[in-house]
């Protein structure tokens, strides 16, 4: 069941929409903090709202937190990726486009590198080339078998 602020309730099967009797929702003097709507409210139930609360729920413990920072990391290196290669393809062809894939995983990793301070100075020359030329595929790619024999 399902309850609306002036206590009325309504059952509701997930995944399913609840709509409140009209009549109700006009007569009650709750309406201006329940809905805009002349039809009466409408409530929405996402079909796994028990799992997502479930998931809400785990990320309040320690653990959940954790596991939280790992995947915020994750996908942080992937926009990083998604932006440097682009939302399409820029080739056709699977393999042509997996070496690109890895090489802008290469950039990104010497970024990484060029940040830690451990090989700053030849590790950002290598990145800064690599990014300045990385809309020139041929460059690109020799500069990566360079450092990377058997790469592609």
């Amino acid at each position: 069941m399902i309850r609306c602020p002036a206590e009325q309730d309504m059952p509701f099967v997930p995944g399913g929409v609840v709509h409140f009797p009209k009549e109700i929702c006009a007569e009650c003097p709750l309406k201006e903090q329940c809905t805009t709507s002349v039809k009466g409210r409408s409530v929405s139930i996402h079909p796994d709202e028990a799992l997502l609360i479930e998931l809400r729920e785990r990320q309040h413990t320690a653990q959940g937190r954790t596991k939280l920072r790992e995947r915020v990391a994750v996908e942080h290196t992937l926009a990083h990726v998604g932006q440097w290669q682009g939302r399409r393809a820029r080739y056709r062809g699977l393999r042509k486009n997996l070496f690109d894939l890895r090489r802008c995983a290469v950039v990104h990793n010497l970024h990484v590198l060029a940040r830690s301070q451990v090989f700053s100075t030849e590790i950002q020359s290598v990145a800064c080339f690599l990014d300045r030329r990385s809309r020139s595929s041929k460059t690109s790619f020799a500069m990566l078998d360079l450092l990377f024999p058997g790469f592609s």
